[in-house]
């Protein structure tokens, strides 16, 4: 079965639905004002966000050392029978060129997809000016290089595709949409001058805001929040690039989450199948247990301090308290699954899973 089938039926039992962006939430009509700018008043998270996995979620290629350190590389394609070698020109620019025989293509790379945490893709153009994603990523698990997840199902037929896949200006935009901040695709240049998941990626363009803030005359001084969302918006809102959860009413794409394990790779998504996230007051939300500013905690008990405040003998609601273990709750309810090649995910669907 053909990958683009398996995306087709993936997408079909969620089109249905209302599809959520930041925009829905944003109130301010601004302009961008990029980043810095918000470190005037937010120095401290400012520090914070700018060394966090979203910050990082685009950078350009040259300044990413897990790949730069580790050119040039060579790794043969036996599906197409052709030796591609990542490595760096005199130009200073990376590319990964393909080469059969005496013929050779080459990709010119320009930015990395992939803030390093499972992997990095490079992503440049083709001598024709059209967009691509290297054949090739880089892997945290194995910390090398391999063939980028879903490139070795497909033979390519021709020698460019044999340096990976093409992609429409629309398509790089929307990927760029959930790796960086205030993407156009009028730019001619489509990733702007705001790389990664910095702040008015989910707070709404600030110029406005920020010119409130230094002028008394100006009465409307508020920014959108998106911590006073209700649990569900904030999953919809989040799942723009972490995957929309479905209404409550749509049995099918329910169904299709619950049964797809290629889903777990979709927090958002998972979920709203569990009874923490529809059944406990005022709503779990993903910054219950996630700081959007900095990466997910390294204390396992800092983790799982919303879990012991509900589960507990002192909890107003008094859910049922686990009878195996009163510590490590995600290691049983919210196991680490590999769905795909060098990368496994923390199942967001929280539950008592029975073998």
């Amino acid at each position: 079965m053909r990958l683009e089938y398996i995306l087709a039926l993936a997408v079909a039992p969620l089109a249905a639905q209302t599809l959520w962006t930041p925009e829905h939430f944003w109130k301010q009509d601004s302009q961008f004002a990029g980043a810095r700018a918000c470190a005037g008043c937010h120095a401290e998270i400012y520090k914070k966000q700018e060394a966090s996995n979203h910050a990082r979620s685009l950078r350009p290629l040259t300044e990413v050392s897990e790949i730069t350190s580790r050119l040039p590389f060579e790794i043969f394609d036996r599906s197409s029978g052709a030796k591609l070698t990542l490595s760096r020109g005199s130009d200073d620019r990376l590319a990964l060129v393909s080469k059969t025989g005496t013929s050779a293509e080459v990709l010119t790379l320009e930015w990395a997809f992939g803030s390093g945490v499972k992997g990095i893709t490079p992503v440049g153009w083709l001598k024709n000016g059209v967009f691509a994603e290297s054949r090739v990523s880089w892997y945290a698990a194995t910390g090398s290089f391999d063939f980028t997840t879903g490139a070795s199902k497909f033979t390519p037929q021709t020698s460019s595709e044999g340096l990976g896949r093409t992609l429409r200006k629309q398509e790089l935009v929307e990927c760029l949409d959930c790796h960086t901040t205030g993407t156009s695709q009028d730019s001619s240049q489509p990733a702007g001058n705001n790389m990664g998941v910095r702040c008015e990626r989910c707070h709404g363009p600030g110029a406005e805001h920020i010119q409130a803030m230094q002028n008394p005359k100006m009465p409307d001084k508020k920014i959108f929040h998106p911590g006073t969302l209700d649990g569900f918006e904030q999953a919809q809102m989040c799942g723009v690039c972490h995957g929309r959860p479905p209404q409550d009413t749509d049995f099918q794409a329910i169904r299709f989450i619950q049964d797809a394990p290629n889903t777990v790779r979709f927090p958002s998504q998972r979920l709203a199948l569990s009874h923490c996230f529809n059944e406990t007051d005022n709503g779990l939300r993903c910054t219950t247990c996630h700081d959007p500013h900095s990466n997910v905690a390294a204390s396992r008990a800092a983790l799982e301090k919303p879990c012991i405040s509900c589960h507990t003998a002192g909890a107003r609601r008094s859910p049922k308290i686990c009878p195996v273990a009163k510590e490590n709750c995600s290691t049983c309810h919210m196991p680490k699954q590999r769905v795909m090649a060098h990368s496994t995910f923390t199942d967001h669907w929280i539950r008592v899973i029975r073998n």
